[in-house]
């Protein structure tokens, strides 16, 4: 059964992951990032030994003096180098002179770990807190959830510090000290502690730093607004493009409109045209039935409707006036629609004639 309460060590996944994964790393990126040597100093009675630690091997730089002399020739040996002058300062206290104690406190002390030991410093050694500097190293113990063991290390204060102002007489400031009993390896983030107060440790320069993450935020910035406002802009301008295609669509389909009224008008006004062409025209009616008619013939009423022409009125002969109409080219079938009558006052006949008008102009106009 899965215990969902049970700890565990990520710290030893991730080592085991890089380091599976190490062939992808290009060496120089790997160079870059991986724990340098440090400057190991040994302090002694009139001097100080300096060695270059890296990994598990070790080179002795020399032994100086503390004076001016060696101190320019242990400088000029460092910047000579750049593997020393990258190397971090150890300031390493003999065995003889530093204390290890270890203690195991309750497991609910971890969260104030500090104060607690801090405060039972004098149950636990010799001394106070104000006699020494120390540190100390959180120790596994698999299962183990009520007990916190820890391993204290201790240097007194006077011891250090005289130590620590021999090595900047040096030129050399250490970024921490430990123990020659508990070496403090900088690979293994778990054995690491500091003898050093935090005010004599040296602080790392944190303006490259700074600087560095500001160049990475600001070709990040950049990055993204090289990859965002191309597509900003296109999508501006792909609505844009949208929008005049819309305008277009909007001003096709006013002119289509226009167009078809325009048709529409021309259409009606050819009706019109062909009306008007397809009437013949009424003056030169006129003046047809007027030159067949002789002058006996009166015409009281005319009428022209639908292509038919209606003729009342009294005539010498009415007889007379069918035949007339019909050997014209303009008229054919000229009937009476009423029967002639006789006017007794004029003595006159009374007639009321229909014929059907040929109309010429469509011959023409084709």
């Amino acid at each position: 059964m899965l215990k969902l309460d049970s700890e565990i060590d990520v710290t030893r996944f991730f080592k085991w992951w890089g380091q599976e994964l190490r062939f992808l790393v290009p060496q120089k990126v790997y160079d870059a990032f991986k724990a340098k040597g440090s400057l190991v100093v040994h302090i002694k009675d009139n001097g100080a030994t300096v060695s270059y630690a890296y990994g598990e091997n070790q080179e002795l730089l020399g032994e100086f003096d503390v004076n001016a002399l060696a101190k320019e020739e242990l400088q000029n040996l460092i910047q000579g180098n750049t593997n020393y002058s990258d190397a971090k300062v150890v300031l390493r206290v003999p065995e003889h002179l530093s204390v290890i104690q270890d203690i195991v406190l309750p497991a609910a002390a971890e969260s104030n770990l500090e104060q607690v030991i801090a405060y039972e410093l004098n149950r636990y050694t010799p001394f106070s807190k104000e006699q020494v500097y120390y540190s100390y190293i959180k120790r596994n113990l698999e299962n183990n959830k009520v007990q916190l063991p820890i391993r204290l290390v201790l240097v007194k204060k006077t011891t250090l510090d005289a130590m620590y102002e021999q090595c900047i007489s040096l030129g050399l400031k250490p970024s921490f000290a430990d123990s020659a009993m508990q070496i403090v390896d900088l690979g293994e983030a778990s054995s690491a502690y500091n003898l050093l107060p935090k005010n004599l440790c040296l602080q790392a320069e944190k303006k490259p730093l700074f600087i560095m993450l500001g160049s990475l935020l600001l070709a990040l910035a950049l990055f993204i607004i090289l990859l965002v406002l191309p597509l900003k802009m296109g999508s501006a301008g792909l609505a844009k493009l949208k929008q005049h295609a819309h305008n277009a669509e909007t001003n096709a389909l006013e002119i289509e409109d226009s167009k078809k009224s325009i048709d529409y008008l021309f259409q009606a006004t050819q009706v019109l045209i062909n009306k008007k062409k397809a009437a013949p025209s009424l003056v030169e009616l006129m003046n047809t039935v007027t030159e067949v008619f002789g002058d006996d013939t009166w015409v009281s009423q005319w009428r022209y409707f639908n292509n038919t022409l209606q003729l009342t009125g009294q005539s010498g002969s009415a007889s007379n006036l069918i035949a007339s109409l019909e050997k014209t080219t303009n008229f054919s079938n000229t009937k009476f629609i009423s029967p002639v009558t006789k006017d007794n006052r004029s003595g006159l006949e009374r007639f009321k004639i229909s014929t059907e008008v040929i109309i010429k102009q469509n011959a023409d106009a084709e």
